[in-house]
């Protein structure tokens, strides 16, 4: 298309005169430009009445069958068919015709910008050219002044040596800019350099965090159907030699429920046995779960069902847990501890190739059942499990199954559902619920999402402000007096060693350390108010120090989260402690 446009133009322009300058040049293409748009134009016109005449409309609106019907139909049948078809296909040339000549219009519009705005340039530059030899002559006149004032020697030798020194301060003054200039872009680059590495570790430093937060509220399903308590490091042991499976202990318990009347009763089937390796005060949520059909035989057979929409079913068990035992609880439609469990679904995750599911909770908690694929097998029926670690931060020993009073039973708050596998997986449902592990935690930290006990946490929340922090000798004497109550910490050393190179100016203050900083004092002033004495670590599982810790987080409007207060070091360093990795 280009070259025939060229040679169209060619052949309008061969009966015009040469123009005088490169602007009447281009002006000249333009017209004839013109002149060819205004002949394509009528062309496509023509082409466009051919084009309609077979279908009295637009030719590429109808697709070919259509044709083919016409050919067929009533009004066609004594139609001749060549001639029919000749007809058609002078359309269908015609059609393609105009639409050429149409794209041969945009190119040659675009042609003619792109020639205008050469006109415009040739214009401009003529008159830059115009301008220049104005200058040049002006130059002229001023030497051959300055060649008669030569002749005046005294002051003419004045005058240009005072010409000659304003130059040289002209340029020592523009290469000092010029240097400074030069400082400034290096200055810019290495601080721009600076942000993005800050900015690539504070990226990737959120993306750990995440990543922590995950793994520490995950929770591994069992293997083999059977009952299991686990945290999220990994499944909890039984006491060695023990005689009673924890199978073994609720089914125990379904049988001595069955023989009391009263609704307010629970069979204790286990006692948690808290590691002294667990040195900050913290204990772990943990997760006993069940087969499902071992509380409830009678589940509806539209479980899955039940799941997808997010439904319900009432259940003749249910288990409780807190910080010290597991108990199995009757369950009653009036008077007692509600019967009624969420199911919700386990689903797919073909990225981790694992079943799972995630709470709505803050932060959210994931039921995960990792599948191992051999060789090049799929994920189809059956599904192969991933061998669950171990965690020994914790020990169950089963209990003397007996009924015992439970007076308290209508105002539990049971973290608790069933959860139901994909129908392929060959996997039955099972029945978890999450343990309070501190006595007393009844409420819900509005900004934390931590239980605790807010009668108990050294007084009322403050809205307090971690942001302005500053590090004095005084804060961080508080800091250690205060985390030396606990066991020790290899995290705790690890932050406050970070306090100490930052007084000294060795470091610079993060908002990891001014929340651990602020953190401390505010939770040691609670402390103070409970009445407890510097240094003294009471001996109740850790309540006083849920309470204040979530009180101390609500005040300062924080989440729950490890990596809030303490950097990926510390926390590194805390489970090489606790795990030993």
């Amino acid at each position: 298309m280009p070259e025939s446009i060229a040679q169209s133009i060619t052949a309008i322009e061969q009966n015009e005169g040469s123009p005088a300058s490169e602007v009447e040049k281009i002006e000249q293409h333009i017209r004839s430009v013109d002149t060819l748009i205004a002949q394509k134009a009528q062309a496509a016109a023509a082409q466009k009445v051919i084009a309609d005449k077979y279908y009295y409309g637009d030719f590429f609106y109808y697709p070919t069958m259509q044709f083919i019907k016409d050919a067929i139909s009533g009004s066609k049948t004594n139609y001749p068919p060549d001639k029919n078809y000749k007809e058609w296909y002078a359309s269908l040339e015609a059609s393609y015709a105009a639409k050429y000549s149409n794209r041969e219009i945009d190119y040659l519009n675009a042609l003619k910008q792109n020639l205008q705005a050469q006109a415009n340039q040739a214009r401009a530059d003529a008159e830059a050219k115009r301008i220049a030899d104005e200058a040049a002559a002006a130059e002229a006149a001023r030497v051959a002044d300055e060649a008669e004032a030569k002749r005046v020697a005294d002051e003419a030798a004045a005058a240009e040596a005072a010409r000659v020194a304003a130059e040289a301060e002209a340029k020592r003054i523009a290469d000092e800019a010029a240097a400074a200039e030069a400082a400034r872009l290096a200055a810019e680059a290495e601080a721009k350099r600076i942000a993005d590495e800050a900015a690539a570790a504070e990226a990737a430093r959120i993306a750990a965090e995440a990543a922590a937060l995950k793994a520490a509220n995950t929770y591994r399903l069992p293997a083999d159907g059977a009952s299991q308590l686990s945290t999220a490091a990994g499944s909890i042991a039984i006491t060695a030699g023990s005689g009673l499976t924890l199978d073994a202990a609720i089914q125990a318990a379904k049988v001595a429920l069955g023989t009391v009347v009263s609704a307010a009763t629970a069979v204790g089937i286990g006692a948690l046995v808290y590691s002294p390796s667990l040195g900050n005060g913290e204990l772990p949520s943990t997760m006993l779960n069940t087969p499902a059909k071992d509380l409830a035989p009678n589940l509806p057979e539209n479980l899955a069902e039940i799941a997808a929409a997010g439904g319900t079913v009432d259940v003749p068990y249910r288990i409780y847990g807190d910080q010290s035992k597991y108990s199995v609880v009757a369950t009653q439609p009036t008077g007692g501890l509600a019967p009624t469990v969420p199911v919700r679904a386990l689903v797919l995750d073909p990225v981790a190739n694992a079943y799972t599911f995630t709470t709505t909770d803050s932060p959210p908690i994931t039921l995960t059942f990792p599948i191992a694929v051999p060789g090049n097998s799929s994920t189809a029926t059956p599904a192969q499990p991933v061998e669950t670690p171990a965690y020994t931060g914790i020990t169950l020993t089963p209990i003397e199954v007996k009924a015992e009073p439970f007076p308290v039973v209508g105002q539990l708050e049971i973290r608790d559902a069933i959860y139901v596998y994909p129908a392929d997986s060959g996997l039955p449902p099972i029945y978890a619920v999450f343990s309070s592990p501190y006595e007393g935690a009844t409420t819900k930290g509005e900004h934390s999402g931590r239980m605790y006990n807010p009668d108990k946490a050294g007084g009322p929340i403050q809205s307090l402000d971690w942001t302005t922090a500053a590090v004095t000798q005084e804060g961080i004497d508080l800091v250690k007096l205060h985390t030396s109550r606990f066991d020790p910490s290899d995290a705790n050393v690890v932050m406050i060693d970070r306090l100490e190179k930052i007084l000294t100016g060795e470091l610079a203050i993060t908002d990891v350390d001014k929340r651990f900083y602020t953190h401390e004092i505010r939770e040691l002033e609670r402390y103070r108010a409970l009445g407890i004495a510097d240094g003294v670590k009471p001996n109740d599982d850790g309540a006083t120090w849920n309470n204040t810790h979530a009180a101390t987080l609500e005040d300062f409007k924080l989440k729950d989260a490890d990596e809030l207060l303490y950097t990926p070091e510390a926390i590194v360093a805390e489970n090489k402690q606790i795990y030993g990795e």
